[in-house]
């Protein structure tokens, strides 16, 4: 993958994308061109019994997004044998950061939805859910680990599928409100071509790009963010977005410099 001596592995690695500070890295490409995108609440008590407000109540994803106007791009998702079971995971969260964490319990459901694939199944840190859906304990951080299993046996006739995961959450005795999270998930047979790899340091982050064939890959951060300007990669860089070309096995090294991370919000890739 890269002529800086990176290894290249075949391991799978089913989501292209990583978590910096909790705002996500998302590596797809289409059509020759790879994309990076580094791309509520507090409870009040009424009646003697926690009812947790719209503005105060944090369920979260590392992938999963609230529902916009138009339908958000597939996360690129490779090595999928519709001959052969293919698992992938995201994460499910109470909390926006640790001092912003929702106070109390939260009930969740997972549905699966796809035109081409059947059988879909999810499990949370490897449980089903229990009656009336997943729980994710409140007052103190959690992550939560979700399983999204395609079985084995599927049509073998095109050479990608897509499925779609939405997750609708409410407050655990809680009336009213409901917060719906959603992504959409497109399987291919192939290999990915466009790779990325988070490194992180005391006081700054690396993120090593690497393609198979030569394309043009966009990489976009968060504002909390400063990128090196002494990195021949960003040398010049304004805003917070810089298009990289490279040529056919072709890697680089972006740093950025970074704020305090508390250990929870180091990212994994």
């Amino acid at each position: 993958m890269s002529r800086s001596g990176g290894r290249r592995s075949r391991r799978r690695k089913p989501l292209r994308f990583v978590s910096i500070v909790g705002v996500l890295i998302c590596l797809a490409s289409v059509s020759g061109i790879g994309t990076v995108t580094l791309a509520k609440y507090i409870n009040g008590n009424q009646s003697g019994w926690l009812q947790i407000m719209p503005e105060k109540f944090y369920f979260a994803s590392n992938i999963l997004e609230e529902p916009k106007n138009t339908e958000a791009v597939a996360h690129q998702l490779y090595d999928w044998n519709p001959a052969q079971p293919y698992l992938f995971f995201m994460d499910i969260r109470n909390r926006k950061d640790d001092l912003r964490v929702t106070p109390g319990d939260i009930i969740y459901n997972v549905s699966v939805e796809s035109d081409e694939l059947t059988g879909m199944t999810s499990a949370v840190d490897g449980s089903s859910p229990v009656s009336g859906g997943y729980v994710i304990t409140g007052g103190n951080p959690q992550v939560q680990k979700l399983a999204i299993t395609v079985p084995a046996g599927q049509s073998d006739g095109n050479a990608s599928a897509k499925l779609v995961v939405t997750v609708k959450a409410k407050p655990q005795g809680g009336i009213g409100y409901t917060r719906t999270l959603k992504g959409t998930f497109q399987l291919n047979k192939g290999e990915e071509d466009c790779k990325a790899q988070l490194e992180t340091h005391n006081a700054y982050i690396d993120l090593l790009v690497g393609v198979d064939r030569g394309q043009t890959v966009t990489v976009t951060w968060p504002s909390c963010l400063a990128p090196d300007n002494t990195n021949p990669w960003m040398n010049g860089v304004q805003g917070s977005s810089r298009e990289l070309t490279l040529r056919d096995e072709e890697s680089c090294r972006l740093r950025f410099l970074s704020p305090v991370r508390s250990e929870q919000e180091i990212p994994s890739a």
